[in-house]
C-alpha cells in the first residue's frame, strides 16, 4: 500500500471512529455545551459559504488569550479599510468566553472587522469539509501544540493554507505524533512557526524542516502588556487594612502532590521569621479541609480568610497561617507580599503561573520543576528575576532572605518589563505571516 493509501485509509477509520463516538461523547457534560455548533447543526458556521476569512483555532482558555492578542494586531497590516472577517473557535466554554470578549472589544475598536465566534467542531474528517467548504477561508490558523488530523487533512484537499502560530511541541508529544507520521507527513500544515529551536526541531522531524522556522512566543508580548499596568499600589489595596503591618510571605497556587514540602516549608519559615504571616492559597478549594488538618495536625496557628474584616476578627497575629478560602485575591496578596513562592513546582508537575508575582513586582521562589513555563527560558533565573530552588528547606531559606530585606517592587517591574521586551515582538511576526495569505 502506497503511503498516500495508507494515509487515506487511516483518516476513513478515523473519521468512522468520530462517527461511532459522537453518542457516548454527547454523554460529557463539558462537550454537551455547544454540541449543535460542535456538529454544524447550528451556529456561525452555518452560515451562507465563503464568509471568512481567516478561521483562527484556540483549543482552551490558554490558547484563546492568545488568538484575543492578534485580532486588533490584524488590520494594520491590510490596505486602508480593508474589511476582514476572522472567524475564531474553541474547544471549551472558558476559551469561548474569552474569545467572545475579545470579539466584543475588536467590535468597538474596529470597525472593518467582523469577528465571528463558535464551539470548535469535532474532528471528524467529513464534518471538516463541510466547516471549510462554509467558511471557505484564505487560511486556517492553528496554536502553539493543535494538530488536528481531520482539519488538516480537509485543508489539504481543499488547498487552503495551514499555518501553525507559536507552535510548541514536547518529545512525549513527538513520540506520540511519530506513530502516525505518515498521516501527519501527508496533511502537513503550510507553514509552523514554532517559539523555541527544540520544537522547531520536532516539528521538522514530523512534518519536514523546510516549513519550519522561529518566532517570538507570543506570551510575552501578552505579559508585557499586563506589566504597563503593574500590580496593585499597596496603599490602595483593601487587604491592606486587613492584612496588618506584619511581612506577608504568600504561597500561592500550591498543589496536592507538593502539600507536604509546602506545609514543611511553612513551618521552617515561621520559625525563621516569626514576626511574618504566611497566606497559603490551596490550587483547589476542595483541598481547604484538609489543609486544616495539615495546619492543626504541625502545630501552626491559622485563620481563614473570610473571617478576616470589618466586624470579624482583627488582623492576623504575627506567625499566623491565613488559609484562603476566598477567590480572585492571588494577585492582590502578591501586591501585598515581601516573598512569594508559586507552587506546582516542588513536584514534577509542571509549575504554576511566576509571573503572576512578577507583574506585582515581587521576584517569586519556585521549586525545581516549571516545564509549563519553560517558554519564558532560564534567563528569567540567571537575571535574579526568578528564584529557582532544589527543596522545601531551600525555599523557606530564600523567602527568609527576601522578608529579611524586600526587593524595590518598582525595580523588580523595571527589570522585568526589560527581559520581556527582549523577548517580544511574536505578535508581530505572527500576523504577518498570517496577512501573507490575506
Amino acid at each position: 500500500m502506497t503511503t498516500s493509501a495508507l494515509g487515506s485509509a487511516l483518516l476513513r477509520a478515523y473519521d468512522a471512529a468520530w462517527l461511532a463516538a459522537t453518542p457516548l461523547l454527547a454523554l460529557s457534560p463539558r462537550l454537551r455545551q455547544g454540541l449543535r455548533q460542535r456538529l454544524l447543526s447550528e451556529g456561525p458556521l452555518r452560515r451562507p459559504p465563503g464568509f471568512a476569512d481567516i478561521w483562527i483555532q484556540a483549543a482552551s482558555a490558554g490558547e484563546a488569550h492568545l488568538a484575543a492578542a492578534l485580532l486588533p494586531a490584524l488590520p494594520p497590516l491590510l490596505p486602508e479599510n480593508t474589511k476582514l472577517t476572522v472567524c475564531m473557535t474553541s474547544c471549551t466554554r472558558q476559551g469561548l468566553d474569552i474569545l467572545d470578549a475579545a470579539a466584543r472589544d475588536a467590535r468597538e475598536a474596529l470597525p472593518h472587522l467582523t469577528p465571528l465566534t463558535a464551539y470548535f467542531p469535532f474532528d471528524r474528517p467529513s464534518l471538516m469539509d463541510a466547516a471549510l467548504d462554509r467558511l471557505q477561508p484564505k487560511a486556517v490558523v492553528l496554536l502553539e501544540t493543535e494538530l488536528w488530523p481531520g482539519l488538516l487533512a480537509s485543508c489539504a484537499r481543499m488547498r487552503v493554507p495551514a499555518l501553525v502560530i507559536n507552535g510548541r511541541m514536547t518529545a512525549r508529544s513527538l513520540a506520540g505524533y511519530l506513530a502516525a507520521r505518515r498521516v501527519f507527513r501527508a496533511v502537513a500544515p503550510r507553514r509552523v512557526l514554532a517559539t523555541t529551536e527544540a520544537s522547531a526541531t520536532r516539528f521538522g522531524l514530523l512534518f519536514g524542516h523546510d516549513r519550519v522556522e522561529r518566532m517570538p512566543n507570543i506570551k510575552f508580548d501578552r505579559f508585557l502588556s499586563q506589566l504597563n499596568g503593574t500590580g496593585p499600589d499597596r496603599a490602595d489595596s483593601e487587604l491592606a487594612t486587613l492584612l496588618g503591618d506584619a511581612p506577608l510571605a504568600v504561597f500561592g497556587s500550591v498543589r496536592r502532590e507538593e502539600e507536604p514540602q509546602v506545609l514543611a516549608a511553612v513551618k521552617a519559615l515561621l520559625t525563621a521569621r516569626p514576626q511574618a504571616v504566611a497566606a497559603l492559597f490551596p490550587r483547589h478549594m476542595h483541598r481547604l479541609d484538609a489543609w486544616r488538618e495539615l495546619l492543626a495536625g504541625a502545630g501552626l496557628p491559622f485563620a481563614m480568610r473570610s473571617r478576616l474584616g470589618p466586624g470579624l476578627s482583627g488582623p492576623p497575629a504575627p506567625g499566623t497561617v491565613i488559609l484562603w478560602d476566598a477567590f480572585g485575591e492571588l494577585s492582590p496578596a502578591y501586591a501585598l507580599a515581601s516573598a512569594a513562592f508559586v507552587g506546582g513546582s516542588l513536584r514534577p508537575l509542571g509549575g504554576q503561573n511566576f509571573l503572576e508575582p512578577l507583574a506585582c513586582g515581587v521576584a517569586p521562589v519556585i521549586g525545581p520543576h516549571w516545564s509549563n513555563f519553560d517558554w519564558v527560558g532560564r534567563g528569567i533565573v540567571d537575571a535574579g528575576l526568578v528564584y529557582e530552588e532544589p527543596d522545601a528547606h531551600a525555599v523557606a531559606s530564600r523567602m527568609a532572605a527576601l522578608l529579611a530585606r524586600p526587593r524595590s517592587r518598582a525595580a523588580v517591574i523595571r527589570k522585568t518589563a526589560a527581559y520581556v521586551s527582549e523577548h517580544g515582538g511574536g505578535v508581530g511576526v505572527a500576523c504577518e505571516a498570517i496577512a501573507e495569505y490575506l
